[in-house]
C-alpha cells in the first residue's frame, strides 16, 4: 500500500505531459527550440525559458550544453510545484480524495470497467484507489504507457544541479493550485474517453518522446489532448505563469522548467511573454 501512495504521489507530480491526443486547431508554428532566452522590457540580465518533458525512459534523457550553460548563467531556478517538498505533496494527496468513494458513485458497469483496466494493467483492483478521484488515475496510467523499466523525471535532476550549485528555487503554482487544474481538466468524461485510448498510448507516448528529442514543440503541443483538458492545464496555468513571470525576472535571472507542452501556440508562453514586450528567441544547439 505504501508502494501505490508513492507512486501515486509521484504521478501527482508528473501531469501534463502524457495525455490523450486528440487534436486541436494547428496554432502558430514556432521554432524548433526547447531552450528560448527572454530579454528586453527593462530587464537587466536574460532569463531562460526550457520545456522540460517530465519522465523519460533513462537511455532517452539529456542535457545538451546550452541547457547546462544557460542554467549555470541564472541565479534561480523556477519549476511549475514543488515535487520535491513532503508537505506539498501531502496537500496533493488531499486535493485528489474523492468525497464519496468510487463504489459509490459509478455505476456497477463503470465501476467494472476500471477494475478490470487496472487488474490487467497495474496489477491491482480499484478498492485500493476508491477514495481516490478518476483523475489521479489518469496520470497513473500515463506512468504505464512507457515501455522502459527505468525512468528519469528531469526535473529531479534540475533541483539537484541547483541545489549544488546554491541557486535560489522558487514555483510557479502550489500543488494545491496544480491538483486542482489537473481535477477540472481530467474530468469523468475525459477519463473514460482516455481508457478507450490506452492501447495507444505506448506509441503516443514514442511519438512525442522523438518529438522532444527533436526539439519539435509544435508536435508536442499538438498532442496535448481534448479542448476542455487542454484549457484547465494548458491555457489557464500558461496565463497564471506569465503574470507572475516578469517580477521574478526583475529580482533574478532565472531558468524556468516547465512542461514542453506549455511553450509554443498562440496561447502558449513563448507567445503570451512577447505579448508583454519580452524578446523571446530561441537558443539553439
Amino acid at each position: 500500500m505504501k508502494h501505490l501512495r508513492r507512486k501515486l504521489s509521484f504521478a501527482i507530480a508528473v501531469i501534463g505531459t502524457l495525455t490523450t491526443a486528440v487534436h486541436a486547431a494547428t496554432p502558430s508554428p514556432t521554432e524548433k527550440a526547447l531552450l528560448w532566452k527572454i530579454s528586453g522590457n527593462g530587464l537587466d540580465k536574460p532569463s531562460y525559458l526550457f520545456g522540460t518533458f517530465h519522465l523519460l525512459c533513462k537511455d532517452d534523457f539529456m542535457l545538451r550544453e546550452n541547457v547546462k550553460e544557460a542554467f549555470s548563467g541564472t541565479a534561480q531556478l523556477v519549476m511549475e510545484a514543488n515535487i520535491f517538498d513532503p508537505a506539498e505533496l501531502k496537500v496533493a494527496q488531499r486535493a485528489v480524495r474523492s468525497d464519496i468513494p468510487q463504489s459509490q458513485r459509478l455505476s456497477k458497469e463503470k465501476y467494472a470497467l476500471i477494475d478490470s483496466v487496472l487488474r490487467a494493467r497495474a496489477g491491482v483492483p480499484l478498492q485500493r484507489f476508491d477514495s481516490i478521484r478518476l483523475s489521479a488515475l489518469v496520470s497513473i496510467f500515463a506512468q504505464l504507457s512507457f515501455s522502459c523499466p527505468q525512468q528519469v523525471n528531469l526535473e529531479s535532476i534540475l533541483y539537484q544541479r541547483a541545489q549544488q550549485q546554491k541557486m535560489k528555487i522558487a514555483m510557479l503554482e502550489t500543488m494545491e493550485e496544480q491538483v486542482d487544474y489537473m481535477n477540472k481538466g481530467f474530468s469523468d468524461e475525459y477519463f473514460f474517453k482516455y481508457l478507450t485510448t490506452l492501447d495507444s498510448q505506448q506509441t503516443m507516448t514514442a511519438r512525442m518522446i522523438n518529438a522532444y528529442k527533436t526539439e519539435n514543440i509544435d508536435v508536442l503541443r499538438q498532442e496535448m489532448g481534448d479542448q476542455d483538458m487542454t484549457y484547465w492545464l494548458l491555457t489557464r496555468r500558461n496565463t497564471n505563469w506569465a503574470d507572475r513571470m516578469p517580477d521574478m525576472m526583475k529580482a533574478n535571472s532565472c531558468f524556468f522548467a516547465v512542461g514542453s507542452g506549455h511553450l509554443a501556440g498562440d496561447t502558449g508562453v513563448i507567445a503570451l511573454l512577447r505579448k508583454k514586450g519580452y524578446t523571446v528567441t530561441p537558443v539553439l544547439n
